[in-house]
């Protein structure tokens, strides 16, 4: 490998390792609770899944903290997703399982990885 070459599995100095993932229809991140709540007053705590240094962001701030009546389908949609982000030099393949076996993940991915080939 040439000195200037990354492997695949690498990310750019000062990206963190992260997940992007888009909740069920009538659920939403809680985050006081830390915790996905349903429309219908279910909640699941993440605690036990994640570290204390991983942090959670919704993707549209504006429209996660809107009520939810208020907004169209296309912001519905934007409203579901969140963040994931890993404390530097974690791999998020085991939580990523754990994220999709949760009742109110619908999906989750990794970002796609950009390199030179």
């Amino acid at each position: 490998m040439h000195p200037f070459e990354k492997e695949a599995t690498e990310l750019p100095p000062g990206v963190s390792p992260h997940l992007d993932v888009r909740l069920k229809p009538g659920w939403r991140f809680d985050r006081r609770r830390r915790a996905l709540v349903s429309d219908a007053g279910q909640s699941l705590s993440l605690r036990r899944l994640l570290s204390p240094k991983t942090r959670i962001a919704p993707m549209a701030p504006s429209l996660a903290a809107a009520d939810p009546r208020s907004l169209s389908e296309d912001e519905l949609l934007l409203s579901r997703y969140l963040q994931v982000v890993l404390p530097s030099g974690a791999d998020p393949t085991d939580l990523a399982s754990d994220l999709r076996g949760l009742e109110g993940v619908e999906q989750v991915s990794t970002p796609p990885r950009i390199g030179l080939p």
